[in-house]
C-alpha cells in the first residue's frame, strides 16, 4: 500500500509513504514524521498506523495558493477533520471542488485514491484513514455503493459532510492527538476512539436523512435559530417551551428535529457546550466556582459531578495536570 504527495510545481519533489497491507504492523502500532519542502512553504505530516487504520496529521505552513496532488493505489475510507484553514479537493475535472473550512469535515470512500488537494492559507488537517478490511468487520457492505460491492471502480463516494464545532468529535480528535500511554494500550485506545468517531458520524447520517424527509427548509432554519438560541443562553437558558414560542417550531418539531440535525436532544447539546467551555476555562487558570457560574451551574458541586461523567476528571485535577505539564516541559 503506497499514497504519494507530490506538489504540483516543476522540480519539486513528492513524497512517498508505503505501508504493509491493510496498515499491518510487526509491533502494536507504527508511527512517522515526514515533511515536503515547497516554494510555497512546509508540509509536515504526523502519521500513526495499525491493522486497518492510520492516522495522519497534516500542517500545510503556507502563505500563497498550492495545490498538492495525493494518490493512494487501495481502496480508502477517509475523514477528514479541517482544524485550522481551509481546504479545497478535487477527484476528477467534471467535479465540483469538495472545500472545508475549520470546524468542518467530511468523510467519503473510493476504490484508489486521486486527488488534487487545494491549500491557500495556515492550514491544519485531521485525518482517518480506514481500509477494506476495517470498514467490512465493523460495517459489512451495507454502506458500499451496489457498484462498488460488484467490483467496479469507484472514483469517490462521499457518505457525509457536516459541521464538527460544539460536538463530541472535537473531544474525540483531542483525545486521540493527545493520547501518549504505552503502545499496546494505545492501540486499543486509538481503535476505540476511531469506532466512536465513525458511530457517531452514521448516526448523524441516519439523522440528516430524517430531516431532509420529515422537516421543510423554513423548519430547518428555525432549527439552526434554536441552536442559536441555546448556544447564547448557556447560562441561563430557555425551557423548551419558550425556545418553541420563540422559534415558531411545535414541541414535536423542536425536539425530533433539533436531534435529528445536531444529533443531541436541546439540553444533551447545552450540556456539551458547557462541558467544553468549562474545561477550556479551568486550562486557562480558572477556579472551580468562577468556571461553574460562567457556564451555568449554580451550585458548583453538580457541576463537579457534571463534569467528572464527562472527562471522567475532576474539574479541580485540570489545573495541577497542567502544571505537571508545564513543569516538565521547562524540565526538558
Amino acid at each position: 500500500m503506497q499514497i504519494t504527495i507530490s506538489p504540483i510545481l516543476a522540480g519539486q519533489s513528492s513524497l512517498e509513504l508505503k505501508y504493509p497491507d491493510e496498515f499491518g504492523s510487526a509491533s502494536h502500532l507504527d508511527e512517522r514524521d515526514s515533511e515536503v519542502m515547497t516554494d510555497s512553504g512546509k508540509f509536515l505530516f504526523k502519521e500513526c498506523w495499525f491493522e486497518g487504520a492510520c492516522l495522519f496529521s497534516s500542517e500545510f505552513k503556507v502563505c500563497q495558493h498550492s495545490t498538492i496532488k495525493v494518490r493512494c493505489d487501495s481502496f480508502c475510507w477517509l475523514m477528514n477533520f479541517v482544524m485550522e484553514g481551509e481546504i479545497k479537493s478535487l477527484s476528477r475535472p467534471d467535479q465540483a471542488p469538495l472545500g472545508l473550512e475549520m470546524g468542518h469535515y467530511h468523510t467519503f470512500y473510493c476504490s484508489a485514491l486521486d486527488m488534487d488537494l487545494v491549500v491557500d492559507r495556515h492550514t491544519r488537517v485531521f485525518t482517518i484513514c480506514l481500509t477494506h478490511r476495517f470498514i467490512r468487520k465493523f460495517l459489512g457492505n451495507d454502506i458500499l455503493s451496489d457498484q462498488f460491492k460488484n467490483g467496479e471502480p469507484e472514483l469517490l463516494t462521499l457518505v457525509i459532510t457536516d459541521d464538527y464545532r460544539h460536538s463530541r468529535f472535537g473531544s474525540l480528535i483531542k483525545d486521540i492527538l493527545e493520547a501518549k500511554q504505552p503502545a499496546y494500550i494505545r492501540r486499543i485506545f486509538l481503535e476505540a476512539k476511531i469506532l466512536e468517531i465513525l458511530s457517531l458520524q452514521l448516526e448523524r447520517l441516519e439523522n440528516k436523512q430524517i430531516t431532509h424527509e420529515d422537516f421543510s427548509h423554513e423548519d430547518i432554519a428555525r432549527l439552526q435559530n434554536a441552536r442559536d438560541l441555546v448556544e447564547i443562553n448557556m447560562q441561563t437558558p430557555c425551557s423548551l417551551i419558550d425556545l418553541a414560542r420563540k422559534t415558531g417550531l411545535n414541541d414535536f418539531k423542536l425536539k425530533k428535529g433539533f436531534k435529528a440535525l445536531y444529533g443531541h436532544t436541546v439540553f444533551g447539546y447545552l450540556a456539551e457546550l458547557r462541558m467544553e467551555m468549562a474545561s477550556r476555562l479551568l486550562k486557562e487558570g480558572k477556579s472551580v466556582s468562577e468556571v461553574a457560574e460562567a457556564v451555568g451551574y449554580k451550585n458548583p458541586h453538580h457541576f463537579t459531578a457534571a463534569f467528572k461523567k464527562r472527562f471522567l476528571l475532576l474539574p479541580s485535577q485540570v489545573g495541577k495536570i497542567i502544571m505537571i505539564l508545564f513543569s516538565n516541559y521547562l524540565l526538558a
